[in-house]
């Protein structure tokens, strides 16, 4: 089975996790936007961050056209990795890809920038993730992507 790693990164949050990806998997690693012709993978971890809780406008873009493929998701976000704001953006990712079979997920925290933060703080309503983006300072760091090598290999067993 031929294995491929697609990302969409703002940051580099998404890209580091999309680097231990393809290392664990020893496969090719390519941005959504150099993403054309599938044919040849039968198996596609998709890496994005969330925007409006849910995958990034580039990812949702892309998720239809899984389809017929065993797909692995994993997200960078500001909020707890196990949040409700996280969980929902897995699950709309989830949605998009309907031709897909999921076969596993994992999502961490993001750093997100002061700068960001303080200009989603003056909007109205308030975004679920920023009282958890100051603790996501420093991520993905080294666990994170322990744990996403670990959860990936399993997903997906060579």
């Amino acid at each position: 089975m031929k294995t491929l790693v697609v990302y969409s990164s703002q940051t580099n949050n998404t890209k580091k996790l999309a680097e231990a990806a393809a290392e664990e998997l020893g496969s090719e690693m390519i941005p959504v936007s150099e993403a054309g012709n599938l044919s040849g993978y039968d198996r596609i971890a998709v890496g994005f961050w969330l925007k409006g809780g849910g995958p990034d406008p580039a990812t949702q873009e892309f998720l239809p056209k899984l389809t017929e493929k065993q797909v692995f998701f994993f997200a960078t976000h500001g909020a707890a990795a196990n949040s409700a704001h996280a969980k929902n953006g897995l699950s709309k990712a989830g949605e998009l890809a309907t031709g897909a079979t999921v076969v596993g997920s994992f999502s961490c925290p993001g750093e997100v920038s002061a700068k960001v933060q303080a200009a989603v703080a003056e909007k109205n309503p308030k975004a679920p993730w920023l009282p958890d983006a100051p603790a996501a300072t420093g991520h993905p760091d080294a666990n994170d992507l322990a744990l996403l090598r670990q959860t990936i290999r399993t997903a997906f067993p060579r």
